[in-house]
């Protein structure tokens, strides 16, 4: 009869055998006051407790529904906790740090470098790049491998961290066991 109830108003399967559970296990937590109705009377219960529960589950899956809608458009903010917030200050700082080291690198380059670099940076390939300065494209990607050499030794020579790809890093690389 709980069965029939409860298959009546939900349709998962799943669902039925875990909502039909729950109604044996409040029956059992109730047994003391079950025991003294008559058949009658406790069957009315079980309906009444399978109608219930099935209500129950019914909202709650509205709500979870409503939820992940909500979380689909309106995504929550993330609270940074007081060990987040320090750790993320120390990244700035290193990050601005290494972006002044990097100024200062370009800075020492030759205006030429420089020049080939930023237009490099700015999505210009070989070509393009050939074309800005008047010269051909091998030229230009030669001139631009001769500029991210010469920005890596810069950078190299201002900081005590190499860039991945620079000739301490192949040092290193020969070096280690």
């Amino acid at each position: 009869m709980v069965r029939v109830v409860l298959s009546r108003s939900e349709r998962n399967r799943d669902d039925v055998d875990d909502l039909w559970s729950d109604v044996f296990l409040l029956a059992f937590r109730r047994l003391d006051e079950l025991i003294g109705l008559s058949d009658g009377r406790q069957r009315g219960w079980f309906i009444r407790t399978s109608l219930y529960l099935v209500a129950n589950h019914g909202r709650r899956n509205i709500s979870w529904r409503r939820m992940l809608d909500r979380l689909a458009t309106e995504p929550l903010e993330l609270q940074l906790t007081a060990e987040d917030e320090i750790e993320q200050a120390g990244q700035e700082d290193e990050q601005r740090a290494v972006l002044r080291e990097v100024e200062r690198a370009l800075q020492l380059l030759r205006d030429v470098d420089r020049r080939v670099l930023i237009l490099d940076a700015l999505g210009h390939d070989g070509p393009a790049i050939g074309r800005e300065l008047g010269i051909s494209a091998g030229a230009a990607r030669k001139r631009l491998m001769v500029a991210r050499l010469a920005f890596r030794r810069q950078f190299v020579a201002l900081t005590s961290d190499p860039l991945p790809g620079t000739e301490a890093d192949a040092a290193q690389e020969r070096t280690a066991p």
